[in-house]
């Protein structure tokens, strides 16, 4: 059969029956969109959870935490001291160290403003430590946390809305009712993945924090290793040094969490997985049903089709003629429904993007190439299912029995 002839007849079929054709193409649409639209939101929110753990657990250092569990909070949460630290941190000969606190939200005013803030307590070697510095002012000093002084420094979200318009450094703020001078602005650092604004915060000396809240213990230390091959080995030895210090003998739980990248890299790694088998489920079962949905549709258009079959063989027409031009209406059906779906993913990537921005914290979504491709590969393949048996139903067709 001409080409020319046979393109110009599929087209002429689809736009004459175009319910037919927006039914078989709405499946391979919608999962083209799905699949596109789902592994571009997953990725995005992967990378932001993954630069999360590496600005929160650095590569190179490993973090003890209050508390059991993986993450703290269990038992023990207050048995952390700050003599366990530096027993730690002198037994290993590890001298970049910076102990926090951590004591929720608290009130926080000047003249006329009345919020309600995350305080917490670090050290003047967090800046080296957190690898979080100030874009304005200066950072907390060792004088600073000596002499236990009421100096502050502000996330920028806290400084705009304590501040709005002006700057705060050297101004004076109101923690629970303590006057604290504000020393420096904290670098912006934006929403986590959690949907907490991290710059709407205030940190202050440790010893001040402590000294306010009247609490002896500490939440977590930060220890610097350097050497990122001995991070997992320093780990196993803070543990050892920690269970000596609290005395916990062989079998007992232990009342504390060490942390490093690799195991949170693991537990990210965990909580993933979920996505990558219900992805591809969810998408599998749309192109499944898109499948069966053409199967159907072709089915019930050769029975409607049988006269003009018979004629067409009885005049000539080869058999694989007529199982090209039936092919040929599936896959064209599927690949402009599959562009129609790439187009649609795009649409709905640039419609999420700023809540997942404002909720997560993720600020770029880009699709991995190989996404699309797969996705329009199934679309197709997708197609060829649902139209190969049809074809050949259409070409065994006896044309005398087909006439009649």
């Amino acid at each position: 059969m001409n080409g020319a002839l046979l393109w110009g007849q599929v087209s002429r079929r689809m736009w004459r029956f175009k319910a037919k054709t927006l039914f078989m193409g709405l499946g391979i649409t919608i999962g083209v969109l799905v699949a596109v639209l789902l592994q571009t939101v997953a990725g995005g929110v992967r990378a932001t959870f993954a630069a999360f753990i590496e600005r929160a657990y650095p590569a190179d250092s490993v973090v003890l935490v209050a508390g059991s569990g993986v993450m703290g909070g269990g038992n023990g949460r207050n048995s952390l001291q700050l003599t366990d630290v530096e027993a730690v941190a002198g037994e290993l000969g590890l001298a970049e160290w910076d102990p926090a606190v951590f004591i929720g939200a608290r009130d926080v005013k000047n003249a006329g403003n009345n919020l309600r803030v995350n305080v917490a307590g670090c050290s003047e070697k967090a800046e080296r430590v957190r690898r979080r510095s100030v874009e304005d002012g200066d950072f907390i000093s060792a004088d600073d946390v000596r002499t236990r002084a009421k100096v502050a420094l502000l996330g920028s979200t806290t400084a705009a809305k304590l501040f709005p318009g002006a700057s705060p450094i050297g101004e004076q703020v109101f923690i629970d009712n303590a006057p604290f001078e504000v020393k420096g602005i904290l670098e912006t650092v934006g929403v986590d993945p959690h949907g907490n604004d991290q710059d709407d915060v205030i940190q202050v000396p440790y010893t001040t924090l402590m000294d306010m809240s009247r609490i002896t213990s500490i939440s977590m230390a930060t220890f610097v290793v350097g050497d990122r091959s001995r991070v997992e080995a320093v780990g196993k030895e803070i543990t050892s040094v920690m269970r000596s210090q609290h005395q916990i003998g062989a079998g007992q739980e232990d009342d504390f969490s060490v942390l490093t990248s690799t195991q949170m890299q693991e537990l990210l790694d965990r909580s993933f997985r979920t996505f990558n088998i219900f992805i591809p489920l969810i998408a599998g079962t749309a192109f499944l049903i898109a499948a069966l949905v053409i199967l159907s549709i072709m089915q019930i258009n050769i029975k409607g089709r049988t006269p003009e079959i018979g004629l067409r063989k009885a005049v000539g027409a080869r058999s694989r003629d007529l199982q090209a031009q039936i092919v040929l209406e599936v896959v064209l059906i599927a690949a402009v429904a599959s562009v129609l779906g790439l187009l649609l993913a795009q649409v709905g990537v640039a419609a999420v993007a700023p809540i997942l921005e404002t909720k997560l914290g993720v600020k770029h979504l880009s699709t991995p190439p190989l996404v699309p491709l797969v996705s329009v590969a199934a679309a197709l393949a997708t197609g060829l299912l649902g139209g190969i048996l049809p074809a050949r139903r259409a070409a065994k067709l006896d044309p005398v029995k087909a006439l009649k």
